[in-house]
């Protein structure tokens, strides 16, 4: 060797190992408890690079594994995948098992920043949601409510006493008032009605109709029968309608034509049309 080459040897080499950790140099040795204690410092000091701190906490993870530590040697292992994530324990430095407890740790991280980004944009789905339906006062919370009440299937039973005024719009135009009771279920409805009538001709009439929608509202049509007394009996068909604006009010009108088998046709007709309008307030 020349002299020129021994002295740059001589001046390169402490060079050579300033740029290497001092603790891998003891991990190297065998000496894993001092590797331990330096390659700790070495992990986490703010001067080294990026580079340099992984470095480190991948050899303080193997030494850690060599002195039979198993879990620190893993904690230190995710630390370094969450960490330095580019950073891979290189198969030809370390045993295959701590190779293998690597890979496991990386997994490991790997799955907890899949649910930690999954639950990141949940968060935020749910933040877009509430913005683009913000809150709006109780009334129209409960009025929305008491719509979709309105609007969804009824399958409940209805009970519901009725008042009315009623006119006979043929002849000579009898009117007066009247009081019922409604019971339906869904779409059915029936009734049955009380109408007091002069000379103590009083009117008695059974219903059987069909209310269709489920909104605001419902149009109804019915088959009606009559009994008059002292005049006589018959039926015929009605149609009507049955707003609700409230929950507790219903308004009725309906509109019938009916046919009378008569006691005395000369002194009565047998043909009746008839107009109702009422309300009504549900107890069921």
């Amino acid at each position: 060797m020349s002299p020129r080459a021994f002295v740059l040897m001589v001046l390169l080499a402490p060079l050579a190992a300033w740029s290497q950790p001092r603790g891998v140099d003891f991990y190297k040795r065998g000496q894993y408890e001092k590797a331990i204690d330096k390659l700790q410092q070495e992990a986490d000091d703010p001067s080294s690079s990026s580079k340099e701190q992984a470095l480190a906490r991948a050899y303080l993870a193997a030494s850690m594994h060599a002195l039979g530590m198993k879990d620190e040697a893993r904690a230190q292992l995710e630390e370094l995948a969450r960490r330095h994530p580019e950073q891979r324990v290189d198969t030809r430095r370390f045993p295959p098992d701590f190779v293998a407890l690597a890979d496991l740790a990386r997994e490991d991280v790997e799955a907890e920043r899949l649910r930690a980004e999954a639950e990141a944009r949940a968060a935020e789905q749910q933040r877009s949601t509430v913005v683009a339906e913000p809150s709006r006062p109780d009334e129209a919370r409960h009025e929305d409510e008491h719509q979709a009440i309105r609007s969804g299937p009824d399958t409940s039973f209805r009970l519901r006493p009725e008042v009315f005024g009623y006119v006979d719009m043929l002849g000579q135009g009898a009117r007066g008032f009247g009081v019922g009771v409604n019971l339906g279920y869904g779409g059915l409805d029936s009734s049955a009605r009380l109408l007091p009538g002069p000379a103590g001709r009083w009117g008695m009439g059974l219903e059987l109709g069909y209310l269709l929608g489920r909104g605001l509202i419902q149009p109804r049509i019915a088959l009606r029968g009559t009994l008059v007394t002292g005049v006589g009996a018959g039926g015929g068909g009605t149609v009507g309608v049955r707003v609700t604006p409230l929950s507790r009010l219903t308004f009725l009108v309906d509109v019938g034509v009916e046919k009378l088998a008569v006691s005395a046709p000369e002194r009565f007709r047998s043909v009746l049309l008839t107009a109702s309008a009422g309300a009504g307030v549900p107890l069921l």
